[in-house]
């Protein structure tokens, strides 16, 4: 028995030596879409690598996969595919986008009044329920009246999909094999096939999609900096121009719970929900979307919360950012500064120095005469005109209008 037990403690030795237990710590946004609710939608417009990338790429997109439906041939493989035909799957959070806006994606995509060359290739929309069938029938109708032109794609319900080869799976990632080799040393193939971060950095390896969407996502993929900076170089963004951005994480995307206000429960009554993301949370409201991006009036900005005097009118400028920027702060001993890692760059963030609020970050890119440009969110400011300055008390500050009082 002694002698048994020993073999089994050495063979145990010996497969952990020979197979190492990855240390791997799955991508953030993995994390963040694991328990997330989806539904899915199922495709047929042409080979499937290229629509995997493209529907990948699509904000509100969790996971795609490719196979064969659409026929009766059973068990179908890519040497005998019999009447199937190459398809994508879908998984959407429809809370951030509808099968209506994949519908959209899905015709402007390929040529759907044309007849197929083989089935292998149709243009077909396989749907999964009766409120699909309805949408596909309605967004085809709709098409053909006003193009004049017949559709040619097939509405059909889905009867079974069946998984392409794994080659097949994220095909443009797989070609770049720097990439290919980083993650599935760290991952099963079905964690590959199954993995958001595979979705969206197959779609970026494509060059599909916003340079914006891929931005926002570049720090929550789990890459190494060599592999960020070959991302970027891929989608010819310069990896030395991404320190200029003044976004963190998107407002709409910070879900607030009761805890987030059990330690400032003051701040639950006086700020909105956007401020208390962006100035507590350090959250990033919409660009162009926001109360002073285009404010033209003049006066002061103060904190939101503490009413600290931030940045002067006098100060603003438009630059393009879609925030209020501003070349220099009103009072400099208001703000501190401090660096900030997120979103794969070092930047510089700016903080309200009494409340300890995010305003936003400054660059050293701004217009003479500092050469600063502060990118500031407009739910951390408070605007006070400049004829309301002394009642507000804020009077110290009625000099800087002068001539725009006279």
């Amino acid at each position: 028995m002694n002698y048994f037990l020993t073999f089994l403690t050495l063979s145990f030795i010996i497969f952990i030596y020979i197979n190492p237990v990855s240390a791997f710590d799955y991508p953030n946004y993995d994390k963040r879409l694991a328990n997330k609710e989806f539904k899915t939608a199922t495709f047929s417009l042409g080979c499937f690598w290229g629509p995997d990338a493209s529907f990948g790429a699509l904000p509100g997109v969790i996971k795609t996969r490719v196979g064969y439906a659409g026929g009766t041939t059973t068990d179908p493989n890519y040497q005998i595919i019999g009447d199937q035909t190459e398809t994508i799957q879908i998984d959407y959070d429809p809370a951030k986008i509808s099968y209506q806006e994949l519908l959209e994606k899905f015709f402007v995509s390929h040529n759907a009044y044309a007849e197929p060359y083989s089935s292998q290739y149709a243009s077909k929309i396989l749907y999964h329920n009766q409120s699909q069938q309805k949408a596909a029938l309605a967004f085809k109708e709709k098409l053909e009246t006003k193009t004049g032109q017949e559709i040619k794609t097939e509405i059909k319900p889905l009867k079974k999909f069946y998984l392409a080869e794994n080659y097949h799976q994220k095909f443009r990632l797989q070609q770049h094999k720097e990439f290919k080799k980083y993650y599935l040393t760290q991952m099963s193939f079905n964690e590959f096939l199954n993995s958001p971060t595979i979705t969206k950095l197959n779609a970026y390896l494509a060059g599909k999609g916003k340079e914006e969407w891929l931005l926002q996502n570049l720090n929550d993929l789990a890459l190494t900096n060599h592999l960020a900076e070959q991302l970027l170089k891929i989608n010819k963004i310069d990896p030395a121009a991404c320190t200029n951005l003044c976004q963190t994480k998107p407002a709409a995307e910070v879900k607030l719970e009761q805890k987030d206000y059990s330690k400032k429960s003051d701040l639950k009554t006086k700020l909105n929900d956007l401020e208390y993301k962006v100035t507590q949370l350090g959250a990033t409201e919409p660009a162009f979307n926001n109360r002073y991006w285009n404010h033209k009036e003049a006066g002061i900005y103060v904190d939101v919360v503490s009413g600290e005097a931030l940045f002067a009118s006098t100060d603003k400028f438009q630059s393009g950012s879609g925030w209020p920027s501003f070349t220099k702060p009103l009072v400099t001993d208001n703000l501190i500064e401090e660096t900030d890692n997120s979103l794969w760059m070092q930047r510089t963030e700016v903080k309200s120095k009494k409340s300890g609020s995010h305003l936003g970050h400054v660059f050293a890119d701004g217009p003479e005469p500092t050469g600063l440009r502060y990118c500031i969110n407009s739910a951390a400011l408070k605007f006070i005109p400049a004829a309301k300055l002394e009642e507000n008390g804020y009077g110290k500050f009625k000099y800087l209008f002068k001539k725009e009082d006279d």
